[in-house]
């Protein structure tokens, strides 16, 4: 889209486009949405908003019925609910149809098992730990994630972990004797950086856009979720020292890796191609420890002083971070030279 809107802007500065033929153009390069990208686009909105009311509205009517319903009922309902979404997931494989369909059906079997879960623990009272029910949540529909293949499955496989790590470090008598707030931080600084760096290595895609050769990633939504979990808990691991009470040898450590992090992200979405909303996740990451940091030592009390030295800084940070992410945006936005954009308007117009 962006590069379609980049071709005429060329073309109008140029005046190889007439002003009244703009619309045309822009419907030929599909830069306006027509009736069938709304209808495809409200169509797939409404079946996954559908899918997930479908999952959630199974869980709360057991909840509100709880008391009337005998285990036998509860049981009977989950499970049947269950065998019905893997029937119909089978049955579309196997003709090899509705792809969105199948994994949506996935998503709302991988809601349906956690669902199951709980009600075993509730009905039996097994008393397992929190951990557990997570983890073996995860682990049940991973073969699900992994078939699936969808974003929001992953997405949901990701929070599992995320929260049976989290729970797991509180509860286990191992970790008692040390600093439960840093094992925690560190143990999701490193298992959603992992994740991130896995999920742009599969749903990457690297594209030259002009003639300088400038590459731009282009990522799918879910990684910048992802990204952005893994740039709030490496910068929150950096900034442990100024709001908690770790060693000194600790903070050395946290602050490598955040600089190794830093390294990374810089190395990857600016050296080997560019994308700005992960270059601006690190901006904020560097701005957000550079003040921590900088406060721990300017200021005393909240004095008048320390506030001004940091209030500076800040916008002194923030209007190079501005500016060098807006030069980076334009060098993203280069426009074609005439060849490329005439040969682009006639390429994408013959094919509408």
């Amino acid at each position: 889209m962006s590069h379609s809107r980049r071709t005429i802007e060329q073309l109008l500065k140029q005046g190889a486009l007439p002003v009244e033929h703009t619309d045309t153009a822009a419907k030929h390069l599909g830069i306006y949405p027509n009736k069938q990208s709304w209808l495809a686009f409200f169509d797939k909105a409404l079946l996954i908003i559908g899918a997930v009311a479908l999952a959630l509205a199974l869980v709360f009517f057991i909840a509100y019925n709880w008391i009337e319903m005998g285990k036998l009922g509860k049981f009977a309902l989950v499970e049947g609910a269950l065998v019905i979404n893997i029937a119909a997931y089978v049955l579309l494989a196997f003709k090899r149809k509705s792809k969105l369909i199948q994994q949506l059906l996935l998503l709302i079997a991988s809601v349906i098992t956690g669902s199951l879960l709980a009600l075993f623990g509730q009905v039996y009272q097994t008393g397992a730990d929190t951990w557990q029910l997570f983890f073996g949540w995860a682990v049940l529909i991973t073969p699900w994630v992994m078939i699936a293949r969808f974003p929001m499955l992953w997405l949901l496989w990701l929070g599992l972990i995320n929260a049976a790590l989290l729970q797991y470090i509180s509860a286990a008598p191992f970790f008692m004797s040390a600093t439960p707030y840093l094992l925690r931080i560190g143990a999701l600084a490193i298992v959603n950086t992992l994740m991130f760096i896995l999920w742009w290595r599969f749903l990457e895609s690297d594209t030259l856009t002009d003639k300088r050769h400038l590459a731009v990633a282009h990522l799918h939504w879910s990684t910048y979720v992802v990204g952005a979990l893994s740039t709030y808990f490496i910068t929150h691991l950096a900034i442990l020292y100024v709001i908690s009470d770790i060693n000194a040898l600790t903070a050395i450590f946290t602050l490598l890796s955040w600089v190794g992090w830093c390294v990374l992200i810089y190395w990857r979405f600016h050296q080997r191609s560019v994308n700005v909303l992960m270059l601006t996740f690190l901006c904020f990451s560097i701005i957000v420890v550079a003040l921590f940091w900088a406060g721990k030592f300017v200021l005393n009390d909240f004095d008048a002083g320390g506030l001004f030295t940091l209030a500076l800084l800040l916008i002194g940070m923030s209007s190079y971070a501005v500016a060098w992410l807006r030069k980076l945006a334009n060098l993203e936005q280069q426009p074609l030279d005439d060849k490329n954009a005439r040969t682009s308007l006639t390429d994408q117009g013959g094919k509408s």
